[in-house]
């Protein structure tokens, strides 16, 4: 909810503009270094809950951002059927893990004929969706809101090096959530005997083992969870930013601040669609072509500038926020009209 809220707050403002309220249902929120302006509402993921605070706020659109995990979620939307809610889905189209077989795709399949409308992060999930439910499928290109940075409120990069003891003028970042799927070990590895080379990892998550190497390591500097501000003084350092294994939205806020960005093949979330090989960050086939990679970029400063202006063009172009609004009011749109024929 860290990175959401901001999403939130800025749909709120949107969806006034269009006449409408924007509130959010959740069983649970993180703390956030940001005053909430949406509609926030909490209660338990119980069909019984759900429905009472649903009737409380008596919506005209119900967007749901929970599927198959959560086992209310088919006697949820034939409630809101019973009362005439007209239904968006909002999701990756599928938990890709299964997406092979046949029984899960049936029952999403299944799942996503409830709607009137769907919206998905990114056109790759295209092929995941019901073929009778395309023509009612919208785009709403993942990204967050960077409006309220204040650069001129952050210490300089001098100033942060120093408060952290980075000593190393070469940097690799790794900021996220610290799961073995995104590869943090494989950084451990690489960089452990690159003694010139700092390895700044930020996120929560970190296992015993991972901290004791990070401890022990000279240039290894592990700096914790990092929000706001903290975390935007630290992606503001001149580096290259690698979750080598799997990224996500973790690469809008990257581009944001024009870290050229490095990974395997993943598998990846949808936002992967945003890295443009050998344009604005590179994805590499072994885990040595990713530490020649790294290395060329945090050497070769020609190339490092033209990628790093690479990716801060990519969100300025392709990651404005309206542009994920504007699929989600398309689908708003939609579900409303064709609730309207049925």
């Amino acid at each position: 909810m860290h990175y959401r809220s901001r999403i939130y707050n800025y749909f709120y403002d949107l969806f006034q503009q269009q006449g409408y309220e924007f509130h959010v249902l959740s069983d649970e929120y993180q703390p956030v270094d940001c005053p909430i302006r949406y509609r926030q509402h909490r209660c338990a993921l119980k069909l019984g809950e759900v429905t009472r605070k649903v009737s409380e706020i008596q919506p005209d659109v119900v967007i749901t951002f929970i599927g198959l995990r959560v086992g209310i979620i088919f006697r949820f939307l034939r409630w809101c059927r019973r009362r005439s809610l007209p239904l968006i889905y909002w999701g990756h189209g599928m938990n890709l893990k299964n997406a092979a077989s046949p029984l899960w795709r049936w029952v999403n399949h299944r799942l996503h004929r409830q709607y009137d409308a769907l919206i998905l992060y990114s056109p790759a999930q295209l092929n995941l969706i019901d073929s009778s439910c395309r023509n009612r499928t919208f785009i709403a290109m993942n990204t967050l809101d960077f409006s309220d940075v204040d650069k001129n409120a952050m210490r300089s990069p001098d100033e942060v090096k120093a408060f952290y003891g980075i000593k190393e003028s070469r940097i690799v970042m790794y900021i996220s959530r610290i799961m073995p799927r995104k590869g943090l070990d494989i950084l451990l590895r690489l960089f452990r005997n690159e003694p010139d080379v700092a390895l700044v990892v930020v996120g929560g998550g970190a296992t015993p083992e991972q901290l004791q190497v990070m401890q022990e390591t000279p240039n290894f500097y592990y700096l914790g969870e990092k929000y706001g501000v903290e975390v935007d003084e630290i992606y503001q350092l001149k580096g290259v930013f690698s979750t080598p294994g799997h990224i996500g939205l973790a690469i809008n806020q990257a581009m944001y601040w024009g870290k050229p960005v490095v990974e395997l093949p993943g598998p990846h979330a949808p936002e992967i669609c945003y890295l443009h090989n050998g344009e604005n960050g590179f994805i590499e086939e072994t885990e040595e072509a990713l530490k020649n990679r790294i290395m060329q970029l945090l050497t070769d400063e020609e190339l490092y500038q033209r990628v790093s202006a690479a990716a801060r063009a990519t969100y300025e172009k392709e990651m404005p926020i309206e542009t994920m609004f504007e699929g989600f009011m398309q689908a708003v749109n939609c579900a409303i009209n064709r609730h309207k024929t049925q």
